[in-house]
């Protein structure tokens, strides 16, 4: 307490000390008129060095003054400063010269516990300086650690009968703490046996790190976990450090995922210079063996004529490798470009059907087409489109058994429109489609005699993609078949070009249920007089409401439809016919006068199949008319 009190400041300890010498005499008095002596007054003198000390020599040589006057009032005569027993004054004078000396002695008492609390005071800033340094360099550590986004741990040994039972995790930075799965709660203090990152195997953990404990060294080692996203590996870096273990991990499935990937792309490499040289050969055999036939001599003309045909067919087949190669290298470059236009998908459909019928025809197969009533147009590279569909078609034929089915599908809506090829033949493991669409990637690795050279579905999947689309397979397994989808955005969907104008043909035309729209009367009247004399029953009305109440009971197969109509507009009529049951399917034709390109987009969003500018063609009008209720 008297260190402490030292170091108070200096009018807190005279204000203390006068507060003292208060008490003190207080005291005396009391004990003064008890005792009724003059010797009770020296309870001032022993007083003296403690209030030298605790309140400094001001104070102790005020209350040496006080006690002095306080004895001589107590002396014979009482009440009087003077003192006239010579028995008084020696007393009085030995106090005074007592209590100088213990005022003395008290301010050099007290200048010791100044110095003792000013070294008290140093100690307690050098702790907690030490301590804030100490909490400064923890932050900075953990600062370090948790910036540096690698995880990073330390564990301790755990001894049990002089061996390392288990280990104790005893730091965690915060990139560490994520590997943990959130249910281990509190992972510092836990045991590696029962708390570690999901999916880590805590022998390997025990068995790796418990040896660095141990003794000084590192080590370095890998580690395959099960994650929620499929298998991760970690590179793992440890040391030891005073019997602890620090260690450093890195999240390094992309590079493992890369070399896997550069192997299986080499894998794949082989496999296609394989499988090149093999498809190479076939058509190379049957064109020698031709050569060696037309030196002979006497080869008749039908021996010639097929010579030149299996010399045709087998060039033919080369070329179409080649062609693959060329826009795999085209597409990978950037160098492809698509030439679009408004196509109907009939003639695709009927183009892809050509490509495969040699395989189709030559294993019996059943090919069923599933069509949408009305006729269906996008914008699109025709020859691509084709090449693509065949590609599925002949795919579907070359691994489905002689006399399978082979179903070609088209159906759209207003999100996409799908073109899917399904077939009941072998089919595909699940494990392998995620891998269909890969470069020199094959369907089934034992059908190599079925030929390709494994490059036919990853072009594919890059010309549907040129064109904003996606292609996707699916099958319930082996032996039951599969399914190839072509998903075209529903913003490739478009109404169909003008048609270059020519000679009316010969032939008759089908009658068709026609409604005619327009709010020009001649003109109506006038168009319904051709219609007529083509054979087909025509309705006429004036306008858009008209033409919605007619709706309500006729059914006719195709609307004619000026889109300048007073009321409500023809763009409106068309969208109520679409979203109508009874008449979406219907085969909708634009009669405007509005031929620019954003007249045409607005007339495809809105659903017409058809986009005629006036005065119109009568021929393309009537091969319009006669797609009406063909397959699209």
């Amino acid at each position: 307490m008297i260190v402490r009190i030292a170091q108070y400041p200096l009018k807190k300890r005279l204000l203390l000390g006068i507060a003292s010498i208060a008490v003190v005499l207080v005291a005396q008095q009391a004990l003064t008129m008890i005792a009724q002596g003059r010797l009770p007054f020296l309870l001032i003198g022993a007083a003296l060095p403690f209030v030298t000390v605790l309140f400094g020599t001001f104070s102790g040589a005020l209350l040496l003054v006080t006690g002095i006057g306080f004895g001589a009032l107590w002396m014979e005569p009482v009440g009087s400063l003077d003192v006239w027993r010579s028995n008084d004054q020696i007393v009085l004078l030995a106090y005074t010269v007592v209590g100088a000396l213990l005022v003395v002695a008290g301010q050099q008492l007290a200048k010791v516990a100044q110095r003792a609390g000013r070294a008290e005071t140093a100690t307690h800033d050098a702790a907690d300086r030490l301590l804030q340094v100490e909490r400064d360099a923890r932050h900075r550590f953990d600062v370090a650690l948790n910036s540096a986004g690698v995880p990073f741990f330390i564990v301790t040994p755990v001894l049990r009968d002089g061996h390392i039972a288990e280990l104790r995790w005893d730091y965690l930075n915060e990139a560490a703490a994520r590997l943990f799965n959130p249910a281990a709660g509190v992972v510092v203090g836990s045991s590696t046996l029962y708390v570690r990152p999901a999916g880590w195997d805590a022998d390997l953990l025990l068995s790796r790190l418990a040896p660095l404990a141990e003794r000084d060294g590192r080590d370095a080692f890998d580690v395959q976990v099960q994650g929620e996203d499929g298998e991760q590996w970690f590179h793992v870096v440890a040391a030891s450090l005073q019997g602890s273990v620090v260690a450093w991990c890195g999240d390094v499935t992309p590079r493992v995922r890369a070399e896997q990937a550069l192997s299986e792309a080499d894998r794949r490499k082989d496999e296609f210079l394989a499988t090149l040289a093999h498809e190479l050969r076939n058509p190379l055999a049957p064109i020698r063996q031709v050569a060696e036939i037309l030196e002979q001599p006497g080869v008749t003309d039908e021996r010639r004529q097929w010579c030149v045909t299996v010399l045709r067919r087998q060039s033919a087949a080369m070329a179409l490798l080649l062609d693959d190669l060329l826009d795999v290298s085209r597409i990978t470059r950037g160098a492809l470009t698509l030439r679009k236009e408004v196509v109907a998908l009939r003639e695709v459909i009927d183009e892809a059907v050509e490509i495969a019928r040699p395989i189709l025809e030559g294993k019996a197969h059943e090919l069923v087409i599933e069509s949408p009533i009305r006729p269906l147009h996008v914008e699109a590279d025709r020859l691509r489109l084709a090449q693509v569909l065949g590609n599925l078609l002949t795919n579907a034929a070359k691994y489905t058994p002689p006399g399978g089915r082979i179903v070609l599908a088209v159906t759209a809506d207003d999100a996409e429109i799908v073109l899917s090829v399904e077939d009941n033949g072998i089919g595909i493991e699940p494990d392998k489609l995620s891998a269909i669409f890969s470069m020199f990637s094959q369907i089934n690795p034992d059908h190599h005699r079925e030929g390709g050279l494994g490059i036919g579905l990853a072009l594919s999947k890059s010309l549907i993609e040129l064109h904003g689309g996606r292609l996707t397979a699916s099958s319930a397994g082996k032996d039951l078949g599969s399914c190839f989808s072509i998903h075209l955005p529903a913003e490739c969907r478009a109404v169909a070009a003008p048609m270059p104008a020519r000679d009316a043909p010969a032939v008759a035309l089908a009658k068709r249920c026609i409604l005619v729209v327009d709010d020009n009367i001649d003109a109506a009247d006038a168009l319904t007089a051709v219609l007529e004399l083509e054979g087909h029953e025509v309705r006429t009305v004036y306008s858009g409401e008209e033409a919605i109440d007619v709706l309500d009971h006729y059914s006719p197969e195709v609307i004619l439809l000026d889109l300048g109509l007073p009321g409500i507009s023809g763009i409106d009529v068309a969208r109520r016919i679409r979203a109508t049951p009874a008449t979406k399917d219907v085969t909708l034709i634009a009669i405007t006068g509005w031929g620019q390109p954003q007249d045409r987009e607005r007339t495809a969003e809105a659903g017409f199949d058809f986009h005629f500018t006036k005065p119109v063609d009568v021929v393309q009008l009537n091969e319009a008319i006669e797609s009406a209720g063909a397959a699209a």
